[in-house]
């Protein structure tokens, strides 16, 4: 749709809903649904935070949209259906939606610890359902300092901060576990506390159907339900010996909630069923990768459909193209197994397509997707920032966010 008829799109739906907001007056009534074009239902690009620089940086083809990340953001703490939470560069932090440039300003929590200090921040925003969403704090379990290694794990009742944008505050919500424990507090030292190293700081999470599954330390997946206030653990397909070696990625795409593990060449994809009362982990795609990698470290010259876009003019894109990034059959890569070469680069797990099966892979700064069921691959583009020098840990993307653009919100700032 042009960006014209969007706008007028656009506005007609918020006018129309603010008129019937005013008419419905005290009286408690359902909103009418929203048209399917300003809720999440394409890839646009992928959100990067690098090592030792900021801001964090927008992966995507250009278009008529603009949309960037603000210049005074510092790092992206995480992503959900178009909304993204990040951390300013003066110290606050803020929900941003980066399609309607609008924001949001998030107040301390009630301990009045900052936000980096938790293990993780995550989002739940369903626009389909509501404008509102909620932001949940997840600590680390403090091995080191625990009063008791051999409690239990996790405890019966697990309390978190949790802010409303429908209240305007954090509150503490006491979840109540499902099923008994899984171990005791000092097993989990044996996992590390993070992910991977030179790679995610934080580990990942995804809101599905009413619930927050969060990627846990030491193996484990915890299922947040948001209506009931009630929780479970759900063991990861791999333990913790094993993601030592191999790099995890909880993620959503097509089915639900998905599961990864690259080690070196080889991957490994898990869908949860969630069918019955005891969820399990399925096996879908287990594939070699060696042949995508030589292909893309071979790479000289190629058109690259994708830039990074910076907080700018998006005239400056005009020579790039503007026609929306086609996930089937732009820019594909011919792999062919090759038994003579053998390829020394290293893939990395970037995320899923949460639409299709399609996973978003690295090598380097090298982005292409790959197709579970077809093998098909596509060359993105290199999202190597022009200004950026590296670390002590050399030039690395920390953390990457597959990003799904939203046209509508309840954010109340302008971000201009």
């Amino acid at each position: 749709m042009a960006p014209i008829l969007l706008r007028r799109s656009l506005a007609a739906c918020t006018s129309f809903r603010r008129a019937f907001c005013a008419a419905a007056g005290p009286i408690l009534r359902p909103s009418p649904p929203l048209p399917d074009h300003v809720l999440p239902h394409s890839v646009h690009g992928i959100l990067n935070n690098y090592c030792d620089y900021s801001p964090p940086l927008l992966f995507a083809r250009p278009s008529g949209h603009r949309i960037s990340m603000p210049d005074d953001a510092d790092s992206v703490y995480d992503h959900c259906n178009g909304l993204v939470l990040f951390h300013g560069k003066g110290g606050d932090d803020f929900v941003l939606n980066p399609a309607t440039r609008r924001r949001a300003l998030l107040p301390l929590p009630s301990d009045k610890h900052a936000i980096w200090e938790y293990a993780g921040a995550y989002l739940a925003f369903d626009p389909s359902i509501s404008l509102h969403y909620k932001v949940f704090l997840v600590p680390d379990v403090d091995v080191e300092h625990c009063p008791n290694p051999d409690a239990e794990w996790p405890p019966a009742i697990y309390k978190l901060p949790v802010f409303s944008s429908m209240s305007g505050c954090w509150e503490e919500t006491a979840f109540l576990r499902q099923g008994g424990p899984v171990g005791a507090v000092a097993e989990m030292q044996s996992g590390s506390r993070e992910p991977v190293y030179a790679g995610p700081q934080r580990r990942y999470a995804e809101y599905w159907r009413g619930a927050l599954y969060v990627h846990c330390r030491g193996a484990y997946v915890m299922r947040l339900s948001l209506s009931e206030d009630k929780y479970k653990i759900i063991k990861t397909p791999t333990n913790i010996e094993e993601n030592k070696h191999a790099k995890p990625y909880l993620g959503r795409s097509v089915k639900g909630v998905y599961f990864a593990a690259l080690k070196h060449h080889d991957l490994r994809v898990w869908t949860l069923d969630d069918s019955g009362e005891q969820m399990h982990w399925v096996l879908k795609y287990h594939i070699n990768l060696e042949a995508l990698c030589h292909q893309v470290c071979k790479l000289t010259q190629w058109e690259c459909p994708w830039a990074i876009l910076y907080d700018r003019s998006i005239e400056e894109y005009d020579d790039v193209g503007s026609e929306e990034w086609n996930s089937d059959n732009d820019d594909v890569l011919d792999i062919k197994e090759n038994n003579s070469a053998r390829s020394y680069g290293r893939l990395k797990f970037i995320g899923f397509h949460p639409y299709k099966e399609i996973v978003f892979l690295a090598n380097g700064f090298d982005m292409v997707t790959y197709h579970l069921s077809s093998s098909k691959a596509q060359y993105l583009g290199n999202a190597f920032p022009d200004d950026y020098y590296g670390s002590q840990l050399g030039a690395v993307v920390e953390e990457s966010f597959i990003y799904t653009p939203c046209f509508v919100d309840s954010l109340p700032k302008m971000d201009l």
